[in-house]
């Protein structure tokens, strides 16, 4: 089993539950040759917590990893994949793309922190934007294009590659101020 969490998932915790998380987190990420950032690093009053009572992490495969993942465009841009700057531009449905007589929404780009911003809105996942465009559910992994090397690229490709390259024994620790 492959769970996933995210900044806003951890802060989400109950607080004791979150305690208990992130003492286990340096120990554990310790035994698997990690690095840890002191700030995530805190020394709660909080009893002890075994390694074999959060072993949700462990005996992941690589496969299992990839399928299961919910890839933001945070972490395209964090791994390279993508760069500030980088023009987007999100495909219409057919009946979309017939009423505003054109094919694409151009005009966008891939913000400082990697997410596409619209109107003031920040999207770090494609499909809730996507959906803005379409007026209605749509994949924005296939839906959203970002120009690299000068040829559009759907953001699916580029997932792809993020997925590929991602190497099973590291673990990205969230940030907390």
């Amino acid at each position: 089993m492959y769970i996933h969490l995210n900044d806003s998932d951890i802060s989400q915790m109950p607080e004791s539950l979150r305690h208990l998380f992130l003492e286990w987190l340096p120990e554990h990420l310790k035994t698997k040759n990690f690095s840890l950032s002191q700030r995530l690093v805190q020394k709660p009053s909080q009893p002890e917590v075994s390694s074999k009572q959060l072993q949700i992490f462990d005996n992941i495969t690589q496969e299992e990893n990839a399928e299961n993942s919910h890839v933001r465009l945070s972490q395209l841009f964090d791994a390279g994949i993508t760069r500030k700057g980088m023009s987007v531009r999100v495909k219409l449905k057919r009946g979309v793309a017939k009423k505003l007589q054109r094919d694409y929404i151009d005009g966008l780009e891939i913000s400082a922190t990697g997410t596409i911003v619209y109107n003031g809105e920040e999207f770090d996942k494609p499909s809730p934007l996507a959906a803005k465009f379409n007026g209605g559910a749509a994949n924005g992994w296939e839906y959203i294009e970002v120009k690299k090397d000068n040829q559009w690229i759907r953001l699916e490709e580029l997932r792809q590659i993020w997925r590929s390259s991602y190497d099973q024994d590291r673990f990205t620790v969230p940030n907390f101020h």
